[in-house]
């Protein structure tokens, strides 16, 4: 019914409202049965076979998409790498605090002190002087239970002073968790007697692949985390049955 009620918004403007009476007064054109009914079933019955269309188009795409190499861990070269080395910008986080931002159901993404949620405590007013570009990784400095953690964000946002923001133009979603998995190795190390400083952070050691000039192998990460999400996709197909 959705997208045949959707359609009336096609008749009002802000000279035209819409309100209580008028809504009622409102008509939809839908399925009827032979006593004159709304065909509740053919609805449904309908809808499940786009819904089917679109998982098999789904699924069609991702068996068709090609992964270079079809990258193993095995016999990949390691090497040590220090953050501030990988991430030629790292920025802080420039809120003071919720105290300080408006709080809005349907604002920007808050990230603070917390490794649920992919970082976000809350969503709040877009504070053009606050908020910070996305596709990067932000590493959370303090807060109980969290000092250590990273998140990739792929949106802008709004992020506290306990977080320190790594940029690197090789950066997408794939990379940027295949880094977060390795750097969220790193939390065992810090607690509330030795905490995670940005300078610290700067000298944290990633063990990443590397290519064969000694460089970040970053057309690896790609390709290894574009089949870690295909296997998980498929597998949820198959739990569908939908793919073999």
């Amino acid at each position: 019914m959705i997208p045949l009620i959707n359609r009336l918004s096609e008749k009002y403007s802000f000279n035209r409202e819409i309100n209580d009476n008028r809504i009622k007064r409102e008509k939809l054109i839908l399925p009827s049965t032979d006593e004159g009914e709304i065909d509740f079933a053919f609805m449904s019955s309908f809808m499940k076979e786009v819904e089917q269309d679109i998982l098999r188009t789904t699924l069609k795409f991702f068996k068709d998409r090609h992964i270079v190499n079809n990258p193993k861990m095995g016999g990949v070269k390691w090497k040590h790498f220090l953050i501030r080395d990988l991430f030629p910008i790292l920025a802080p986080g420039k809120s003071k605090g919720l105290n300080h931002i408006k709080k809005v159901e349907n604002g920007i993404s808050y990230l603070g002190a917390t490794n649920q949620n992919n970082g976000v405590l809350c969503f709040v007013n877009a504070d053009k002087d606050l908020v910070q570009k996305g596709n990067c990784i932000a590493f959370i400095r303090n807060g109980e239970g969290s000092m250590g953690y990273s998140v990739y964000k792929a949106e802008d946002f709004i992020a506290t002073s306990d977080m320190t923001l790594g940029y690197n133009e090789h950066l997408n979603k794939y990379i940027g968790t295949f880094i977060t998995t390795v750097a969220d190795r790193i939390r065992g190390k810090y607690n509330f007697g030795y905490k995670r400083s940005a300078s610290r952070l700067a000298k944290e050691v990633l063990t990443l692949p590397a290519d064969e000039n000694g460089n970040p192998d970053w057309e690896y990460m790609d390709n290894y985390m574009r089949n870690v999400e295909n296997e998980h996709i498929l597998s949820y197909f198959r739990t569908l049955g939908l793919a073999k």
